[in-house]
């Protein structure tokens, strides 16, 4: 079992990259939970010209969006349809997936 030691340097060059890769807006910007908060905020990322990853433990959901529809009335289906086609949202239902991204924004019901 190997044990990584963090030092200050490590953190600031790690830092220092994330900062670099939102500035060019190569950062994936993932979203956990796509309900009324969540596909908004991905609306904003896209908008800013990010790729986004959206999870939501629904799988319904998922499949919804990844058909191109939504089921928020504020969020039109040709929004998510524009997304799908230009590749630049991709929701999904599995937790392993979170890894790809280098920025992760909870938007999940206040109670949990």
């Amino acid at each position: 079992m190997s044990t990584a030691i963090l030092t200050a340097e490590t953190v600031l060059e790690t830092a220092d990259q994330l900062r670099q890769s939102i500035e060019a807006k190569t950062a994936k910007i993932g979203v956990m939970g796509l309900g009324y908060v969540g596909l908004p905020l991905v609306r904003a990322f896209v908008d800013a010209g990010f790729g986004t990853l959206g999870f939501d433990v629904d799988e319904k959901k998922v499949a919804r969006l990844l058909a191109g529809e939504s089921y928020i009335k504020h969020v039109p289906a040709s929004w998510i349809a524009d997304w799908r086609e230009q590749r630049v949202f991709e929701p999904t239902s599995d937790p392993r997936r979170l890894a790809e991204a280098d920025v992760i924004i909870i938007c999940v019901p206040t109670p949990l």
